[in-house]
């Protein structure tokens, strides 16, 4: 098979399917005694899966998964692709309780409770590291214990751990550029009185968080029709 033949049947240029093959992403290609690229029905099938996994996922990952495939560890790959499915559930619970927070108002701004950081990651689900590196990003200024320095949290900080890992889901799912900088100016410009756009806002997530699951849903499908085909080596699609 011509480059040019697979190119036009992914609606993709020769040029990225060359990018592809520098990355490794593809089992040995080989040459015309003129030197032109020999691509089979197996190449073809790695490109397929490429394209279609590329709707959940970046590159490295794809990478890493389809390094396995290539060398018959099919369990090992599926089980990185297990690992996706895993942490958007996370999210989602994570998510579920920004909610319960920002709409329904189920914890008391009033009232004084002191968490370690520990204490709230657990309480909200999001990691120690990243708390971390919001607060040395200057979105988060959590108390310090007079006796020992060590940072303390109250609800107040909770809400604004989860609305920050809200905006991070919405930032994130869009794959906007300046990453950093529209989740800060998201931020900045977050009414917490304002239920009406709180709402919207919260919706909106859902909604991106329920497209992600399809998406990752259609692209380990992919992988995993590509491993069949590595296991039995056969890659001709049955119509």
């Amino acid at each position: 098979m011509r480059p040019t033949d697979i190119a036009k049947q992914l609606n993709i240029s020769t040029t990225t399917l060359r990018g592809y093959e520098d990355r490794g992403l593809l089992p040995p290609v080989s040459r015309s005694a003129t030197g032109y690229r020999i691509y089979t029905e197996k190449h073809l099938a790695y490109f397929r899966c490429i394209r279609e996994m590329l709707v959940a996922f970046d590159l490295s990952l794809i990478t890493k998964v389809l390094a396995l495939v290539k060398e018959g560890h099919i369990d090992a790959a599926l089980w990185i692709a297990n690992k996706t499915q895993a942490d958007l559930w996370n999210e989602k619970q994570t998510f579920k309780k920004t909610v319960e927070i920002l709409l329904h108002n189920t914890i008391d701004m009033s009232i004084t409770k002191k968490m370690s950081i520990r204490e709230v990651s657990k309480e909200t689900g999001i990691p120690i590291t990243t708390i971390r590196y919001w607060e040395k990003a200057g979105l988060l200024f959590p108390e310090r214990n007079k006796e020992n320095r060590y940072r303390v949290y109250t609800n107040e900080h909770l809400r604004q751990i989860l609305t920050l890992n809200a905006i991070k889901l919405s930032v994130q799912t869009h794959r906007l550029k300046h990453f950093f900088r529209t989740m800060q100016e998201t931020y900045e410009a977050f009414d917490y009185s304002n239920q009406k756009d709180i709402e919207i806002f919260l919706n909106n997530i859902e909604g991106q968080l329920n497209q992600m699951n399809r998406s990752q849903i259609r692209s380990i499908s992919a992988l995993y029709t590509l491993c069949q085909q590595v296991e039995t080596d056969s890659y001709k699609i049955k119509k």
